[in-house]
């Protein structure tokens, strides 16, 4: 289901990168494989953080709005939807602690660097240490 998720995601992103300029006069990215590298790299990490939901939370209602508790913050207070100048600084200060907004940064111009990288390696390799055990958990049931 992971690799699904990954593909229909990558696939609806290209669509709307490529369609934006025609549809919404908006520019490309200057340097497109950074760009969907990044963007790869978001998914990946935004998808895991969704495997350990998925592993942790039994009921599929609880489910769904635990990943809108999770995920929607994670959009509004990344700078995404609007410029993060605009936030207090408290919540700029939550909003860098969600993987939008590393992500955000990551697929910005010149943004693929460590800097911006790091954290979304750290997220990524939690949630796949937290999958391990919750399946290891429920293998012993």
């Amino acid at each position: 289901m992971f690799l699904s998720a990954f593909v229909h995601l990558m696939i609806t992103c290209i669509a709307i990168v490529l369609l934006a300029p025609v549809l919404f006069e908006a520019t490309l990215p200057t340097q497109l494989p950074f760009f969907f590298l990044a963007l790869a790299i978001y998914i990946i990490v935004s998808l895991s953080i969704g495997s350990v939901l998925g592993l942790v939370v039994k009921n599929q209602a609880k489910l769904t709005m635990i990943a809108q508790l999770v995920f929607l913050p994670s959009i509004m207070l990344s700078g995404i939807m609007f410029p993060i100048d605009l936030l207090p600084d408290f919540l700029e200060t939550i909003g860098h602690i969600f993987p939008a907004s590393w992500g955000y940064r990551l697929m910005l111009d010149n943004g693929f660097c460590f800097e911006n990288l790091w954290y979304l390696i750290v997220i990524f390799f939690a949630a796949i240490f937290v999958c391990g055990i919750v399946l290891k958990k429920q293998k012993a049931k």
